[in-house]
């Protein structure tokens, strides 16, 4: 088959998922003769010489009756051996008062502890008016262009309560199995919480129940007050757990990872923002840490436009680089937003492989009063992998009413 039949049939799929998509959110209204409300986007890509790329997203909404409505993100390929692709499509059903909500199709879905993970599936989730929450999901993993699944599946949920508007608690379990064998299960539980008005912290850990340790935990405190807020972070990380069971890189060691840093704001001026992040880290090869300061010019009370400028600096074991970014966008009028991006990256190692790394990136969009949106983007670099590498982007969404 040639690249233009694949293209054009590769349209065609998404097409035809659009107007499955639409006929879920109309069968809702049909009786009534409800208005619809649409918004459709085409993205077309080109990188170098391969072939155009495009996405297509499309979105229904009974605007009458706002507690359906559906989704569809279709991949529509690159170059003839990288076909097509449905990345979403779901239909989202809500309780009008916020007590319940279904979604069916494939979708992402992630809560409390459960990282996230696409599935073909549904999920469910109900609150009652006291605080308490109940979700769960199940379905079948992902697998790229409709794959072949051997017995896979996940299922999972979560139970957790709210303590008035103070804190929030959640205990989760989720498992999964390849070829009808158990190849992750894990236990996990979160917390959020504000005691007072100027501090609060959120925490959650995943503990593997096949392979007994923390999979994963992270944590972090900050407080705040009107020109100032100062963050606390901590995590571990366990690489070896959050592959399944059934990797062969799970049984082949685990490297854990731990991270404690701080991030702190401040609001210098009405239109000057500055932020700075430091962490040391503990990682397999030796112990290092990152960091970086950022500062935020706004060109205008409405924001926008702005002009920023970013230093970074990371230092752990085979991975030693300093960078440096430089951010700027302005509004041109009439509907037109200019932005632009550059950064350069010099390695303390090159290993002849160039003194510094450019990356750069310049895009134009415009936006009109009855729903149409263009935006086009131009996007060159150098890496170790890449001598030069340039990609282009163009982006057309309209959003629609039907009645």
């Amino acid at each position: 088959m040639s690249c233009k039949t694949t293209a054009k049939s590769l349209w065609g799929q998404a097409f035809v998922l659009a107007a499955v998509v639409l006929s879920t959110v109309s069968m809702v209204s049909y009786a009534h003769a409800d208005p619809l409300r649409l918004r459709a986007d085409a993205l077309a890509e080109a990188q170098g010489t391969s072939s155009p790329t495009g996405l297509v997203v499309v979105q229904g909404q009974d605007s009458l009756r706002p507690w359906v409505d559906a989704e569809a993100l279709v991949w529509a390929g690159a170059k003839p051996l990288m076909t097509g692709d449905v990345l979403v499509l779901m239909a989202h059903l809500r309780e009008p008062h916020g007590y319940g909500e279904l979604r069916a199709g494939r979708f992402v879905v992630t809560t409390g502890a459960i990282r996230p993970v696409q599935i073909d599936g549904g999920y469910a989730i109900g609150r009652a008016p006291w605080g308490s929450t109940l979700e769960t999901f199940g379905g079948l993993p992902v697998v790229p262009r409709f794959g072949s699944r051997s017995y896979d599946w996940i299922a999972g949920g979560r139970v957790a309560q709210r303590v008035g508007s103070i804190a929030a608690l959640g205990l989760s379990f989720v498992e999964r199995r390849e070829d009808g064998e158990i190849s992750n299960e894990e236990v996990g539980a979160d917390v959020a919480a504000a005691p007072l008005p100027w501090l609060d912290f959120a925490a959650f850990g995943s503990y593997d129940v096949r392979n007994p340790g923390i999979a994963e935990a992270r944590a972090s405190a900050a407080a705040r007050s009107a020109d100032w807020r100062v963050e606390l972070f901590a995590s571990q990380i366990s690489p070896g757990r959050l592959l399944p069971a059934t990797s062969l890189f799970s049984v082949l060691g685990d490297f854990p990872s731990e991270t404690l840093g701080a991030t702190v704001r401040w609001h210098a001026a009405p239109r000057l923002e500055l932020l700075a992040s430091g962490a040391a880290q503990d990682v397999a090869n030796g112990g290092g840490g990152n960091g970086w300061i950022r500062g935020t010019l706004k060109l205008d009370d409405e924001s926008r436009g702005s002009l920023g400028l970013e230093l970074r600096r990371v230092d752990v074991p085979g991975a030693e680089w300093t960078g440096v970014r430089t951010i700027a966008a302005i509004s041109l009028g009439k509907g037109f937003r200019y932005a632009t991006e550059l950064e350069i990256v010099a390695s303390d190692h090159p290993d002849g492989r160039g003194v510094a790394w450019p990356w750069g990136l310049s895009s134009l969009s415009w936006r009109s009063h009855d729903g149409w949106q263009v935006a086009s983007a131009v996007e060159a670099s150098a890496s170790p992998l890449h001598r030069y590498e340039t990609d282009a982007l163009l982006r057309v969404s309209r959003a629609l009413e039907i009645r």
